[in-house]
């Protein structure tokens, strides 16, 4: 006997098969049917009184069960094999005693366990096709395994729903889903929180050297006499020198503003100083920004920070 397609609605039977009743018959296959709202006292859906006891040519096919009325949805004297929806699950069962089901159920009546996946149609224990792989989670009837979120990971097998996935310590971040492990931060960054898809960059004016950071407390700021306009820096390479004929007494600076023109009678010779220095005796510079002092004419006086050659006094 076969059925495929059909729809067997609001039969009704005394004592089983309300929607079918198969007493003869050798075989039976039923695919992409509907039995709906039938009533008897067992089988409410279907009997099969087979011939053969040990016939394992029984066979439901994509089928659904819905408003069936009876002690058991499906009863038969021989197993009967059935083709499950992915993420489910039913071994062979005759539908009787031990083995007696009722209820609403489309493809097969149960699901493949949490923390387990089913991606075939013809699994027969709740195990199903395995475990649910690292970096992913599985839900109770779950065909496709679920990948973790972005900022989590999850290094075992046999994660059971999205709890399970274990969020990334401070210092680590994961920017992919469905990982087994969480990433350290690189130098030039650091995560504070747990769960973070990203690593905050280190702040201007300094830098981060260190590998996992879990705090913003690892940057080290540019010494004065430099600067660094840059977020995320890695190393104090990145500082940046002031210009001679300049000087910066600030720690940290993020900017070349920081670095402040000498003032007239004052010099920086070289790159990166924290002060500008006084031009010697006999020496001066009236000009600001520079990198050099000018020697005095003979005949000119030049005191210590001079900032103009004044005229010599004359002993008599």
């Amino acid at each position: 006997l076969g059925l495929e397609a059909v729809t067997v609605s609001g039969c009704k039977a005394g004592n089983s098969g309300g929607g079918l009743f198969a007493e003869l018959s050798q075989s039976l296959v039923i695919r992409g049917s509907i039995f709906e709202r039938n009533e008897a006292g067992k089988g409410a859906a279907i009997e099969y009184a087979s011939q053969d006891t040990n016939s394992e040519i029984a066979l439901i096919v994509g089928t659904a069960f819905e408003g069936n009325v009876g002690e058991t949805t499906v009863s038969s004297n021989a197993p009967v094999m059935w083709v499950c929806q992915r993420g489910q699950y039913m071994p062979p069962t005759s539908g009787d005693g031990e083995d007696a089901f009722s209820g609403d159920f489309t493809g097969c009546l149960k699901e493949c366990a949490a923390g387990f996946f089913g991606n075939e149609t013809d699994l027969s224990s709740p195990t199903c096709s395995g475990q649910c792989p690292q970096g992913r989670y599985c839900v109770e009837g779950t065909a496709d395994p679920t990948p973790c979120p972005r900022g989590t990971m999850m290094p075992a097998r046999g994660a059971a729903s999205e709890d399970a996935c274990l969020p990334c310590a401070p210092g680590q971040y994961q920017p992919l889903t469905g990982q087994a492990d969480c990433l350290a931060c690189p130098p030039g960054s650091y995560s504070a929180a747990v769960g973070q898809s990203s690593c905050e960059p280190c702040p201007k004016g300094g830098s981060c050297n260190e590998v996992g950071a879990a705090t913003s407390m690892v940057w080290e700021p540019c010494p004065a006499g430099s600067f660094n306009p840059n977020n995320g820096s890695n190393s104090s390479a990145a500082c940046e020198l002031c210009p001679a004929g300049t000087a910066s007494a600030t720690r940290g600076a993020e900017s070349g503003d920081a670095c402040a023109p000498c003032e007239p009678g004052h010099f920086a010779a070289t790159p990166g100083l924290s002060k500008c220095e006084r031009c010697s005796a006999g020496f001066y510079q009236k000009a600001s920004g520079a990198a050099e002092c000018l020697r005095c004419k003979p005949g000119s006086l030049c005191p210590l920070g001079a900032s103009l050659e004044l005229p010599a006094a004359c002993e008599l």
